[in-house]
């Protein structure tokens, strides 16, 4: 829970740096965030294997480990989008949504279909939807780092391997 804490802690701070540079639009600079959530994944792992663990952690605990983490920090990142929308600028949704709808004219799509999208994309946009669907992407995207980073976080208590591996050749002879 704490690492999930100091990791949402530092996904904020990155977002009130580029609310305040008037960035946090920029899908460029947004997918920095991706890159902090996987090398915070990592990094906890690591200092859960080895402080926690004796150095010592195998696949499953390290990706459950880095999926509870991922929905702690998702929890403190939701509670964050709710103030900033509630709060600070209710009139971010309106920004995402004309950048949205210019997105849409850029691709040719039609008037009538953009008045459709709005509407439907409308009914997504109260605090508490984006709330509960960002808790369910970060989940999601804890179990993808996850999966992919206990790959190279684990590591077996060989201790015992080479005797083992001895005592068969010795019964072999």
């Amino acid at each position: 829970m704490t690492a999930g804490l100091y990791l949402g802690i530092i996904l904020i701070l990155y977002n009130v740096i580029l609310y305040i540079t008037n960035q946090n639009l920029n899908t460029s600079l947004g997918l920095i965030s991706y890159v902090i959530l996987a090398a915070g994944v990592v990094y906890f792992q690591i200092q859960y294997r080895n402080h926690e663990l004796g150095g010592f952690i195998s696949y499953g605990t390290a990706f459950g480990y880095g999926v509870t983490l991922m929905a702690f920090a998702g929890i403190i990142q939701s509670l964050y989008t709710v103030v900033l929308i509630k709060f600070i600028d209710p009139g971010i949704l309106d920004q995402i949504r004309i950048m949205q709808e210019e997105q849409m004219i850029k691709q040719g799509v039609s008037e009538e279909q953009i008045e459709m999208a709005s509407k439907m994309m409308d009914a997504f946009r109260s605090p508490i939807i984006i709330a509960i669907s960002g808790l369910f992407s970060f989940a999601l995207l804890g179990v993808i780092i996850s999966l992919i980073s206990s790959i190279f976080v684990k590591k077996i208590d060989d201790e015992n391997a080479f005797d083992e591996a001895m005592s068969d050749l010795k019964s072999e002879e």
